[in-house]
């Protein structure tokens, strides 16, 4: 992972990316990882920030925490004016995460919806 971050030894296809874990007292309870910058499969696809939030903690306002985290820390990061982000169709739950964050629809199609955080 430390690699990854100073874009060293990366697959073909990734950028740099910079993972940070969202602990709860001594428990991971999510990991979100920030791309420096975006391909264009990035672009119209996964976006600047991924997350997941462990099954035991879903529902309790960790990842909505976890992602403003996240945006702070972009800010610093990603150098477009806005984040880019996706979240599949059926996870209700994950848009309604980044829509707390800020975020917009940018657009959608038959599998994600296709979100923008603005930062500058």
């Amino acid at each position: 992972m430390m690699k990854f971050s100073n874009g060293i030894d990366l697959p073909n296809g990734y950028v740099p990316e910079t993972y940070y874990f969202l602990w709860d007292d001594s428990n991971i309870v999510g990991l979100f990882k920030i791309r420096h910058y975006l391909t264009d499969n990035l672009r119209n696809g996964a976006g600047h920030i991924g997350y997941g939030i462990h099954k035991n903690y879903r529902g309790k306002g960790y990842a909505t925490k976890g992602l403003r985290l996240a945006i702070e820390k972009a800010k610093d990061i990603v150098k477009e004016n806005e984040i880019y982000l996706s979240v599949h169709i059926d996870n209700p739950a994950s848009l309604k995460v980044q829509l707390n964050n800020g975020a917009y629809i940018h657009h959608s199609d038959e599998k994600e919806h296709y979100t923008r955080i603005k930062i500058r």
